[in-house]
């Protein structure tokens, strides 16, 4: 008797260590692209679900310039189970969502989404590919508010205001660089000409237009803005190491009196908080919305869209719908609460702690505020990052900048076949 007893035990141990082995082996992995400006708060979202669904991810992280890697690795036919990307028109074309995205027009994110966002944003020819979780990032001016006290600066309202105060703050402050921006990565020397730009396609709907191939990216309104922006430069209006800049020295210059002004966009506001936390950023950081004649501010969804790639595996297709509607769903509130951040999705609360700067952009935003520019364009333009630090290295002139994009925009319109560019 004692001996079948011994041998039951045995055979129930060997039995759950057999489940627990094979459990280990089904343990599904799924495979993560996200973009290098990414929020522990982004990233503690994934891994919870992770570890409540019994998944593991592997995380790969897209290295400056984001875009253009990314694209490359998607054009040789590697996709991600999850991916993080913008969801704004002249990108998600690059995609080609019909044959490479899940559609999720009828996932339940969708009816909770802030209405006229989605179809901004994360749509293609009327099906939607992507959720969006982050309130829509701001374009507009991060100012040091203790500098302008101390020395009585003015918050600009236009341009010609604008080039007032770099005068003023030149003469007041000669060791503060009245604009500080990270040219060493190229890609926040476009922040500035896309503010500049809103008036005009406000005024004018241009985007419409270049959408129909009426009106060109030479179109004088788009490059007086690249001008304005070299214009700047000239007038020592910039930091001194512009073409060694970082997006992280942007961050620095401004939380260490170095810079009075940042042209960014509101996602910096979570790589400040993961760096200098809340109670400094409200102390010193505020923001403006500016354009070439007013002070509007416009709105993007770069980076913070989820998509659920077509990978031919089901079951982790199946995974990769379960996590877009948990972070949209059961997991959202505490992403908000972590990220502070206003909801997009209807039905949650806005956290207590929302940084004073998030609130003073989105009181900008609701008081003068448009989708910027790409968000509805049809087609790509090229490597417009480039193409400006060409020009401010001196190689190429503001035409020329916008000539570049041009030609890019219209081969692109050709190849995806855009009525009026045949």
């Amino acid at each position: 008797m004692r001996t079948k007893l011994v041998t039951l035990v045995l055979l129930v141990v060997m039995l759950l260590l057999s489940v627990g082995f094979v459990g280990a082996q089904d343990q599904p992995t799924l495979s993560v692209w996200i973009p290098p400006v990414f929020t522990e708060a982004q990233r503690n979202l994934l891994d919870r679900w992770a570890a409540e669904r019994g998944v593991t991810l592997e995380v790969e992280v897209f290295p400056i310039p984001f875009e253009q890697n990314l694209l490359a690795r998607w054009a040789a036919g590697d996709r991600p189970d999850i991916l993080y990307f913008h969801a704004i028109g002249n990108w998600i074309v690059q995609l080609n969502p019909p044959a490479n995205l899940q559609p999720l027009s009828d996932e339940p994110f969708v009816e909770r989404t802030i209405p006229g966002i989605l179809d901004k944003s994360s749509s293609y020819q009327g099906e939607i590919y992507g959720a969006v979780l982050d309130y829509p990032y701001l374009d507009g001016v991060f100012y040091n508010k203790q500098l302008f006290e101390q020395y009585g600066w003015e918050i600009p309202t236009n341009y010609e205001e604008l080039v007032a105060l770099c005068e003023q703050i030149k003469t007041d402050a000669p060791d503060v660089a009245p604009i500080y921006t990270g040219g060493g990565a190229q890609w926040p020397l476009q922040v500035l000409p896309f503010m500049l730009w809103n008036d005009a396609i406000i005024e004018n709907d241009t985007i419409a237009m270049l959408n129909r191939n009426e009106v060109q990216f030479t179109d004088p309104a788009f490059v007086d803005a690249v001008q304005k922006q070299k214009d700047l430069q000239d007038m020592g209006c910039f930091n001194e190491d512009l073409l060694t800049a970082t997006f992280e020295g942007e961050q620095e210059a401004l939380m260490t009196d170095q810079a009075a002004m940042v042209f960014q966009g509101t996602w910096m506001v979570g790589a400040l908080l993961d760096s200098y936390g809340l109670e400094a950023i409200d102390e010193k950081v505020g923001f403006f919305g500016l354009s070439t004649n007013s002070n509007v501010v416009s709105w993007q969804t770069t980076g913070s869209a989820v998509y659920a790639p077509i990978t031919g595996d089901a079951e982790k297709e199946a995974l990769a719908r379960e996590f877009i509607n948990w972070a949209s769903g059961e997991g959202y509130q505490g992403y908000l609460d972590e990220a502070r951040q206003f909801p997009i999705l209807e039905g949650y609360e806005s956290p207590e702690d929302v940084p004073i700067v998030m609130q003073e952009a989105n009181e900008a935003f609701l008081a003068n505020g448009a989708p910027q520019y790409q968000q509805t364009l049809v087609a790509t333009y090229g490597a417009f990052e480039s193409y400006l630090s060409e020009m401010v290295s001196g190689q190429i002139t503001p035409l020329e900048v916008m000539e570049r994009m041009s030609t890019e925009f219209t081969r692109s319109a050709r190849l995806l076949g855009i009525p009026g560019f045949e």
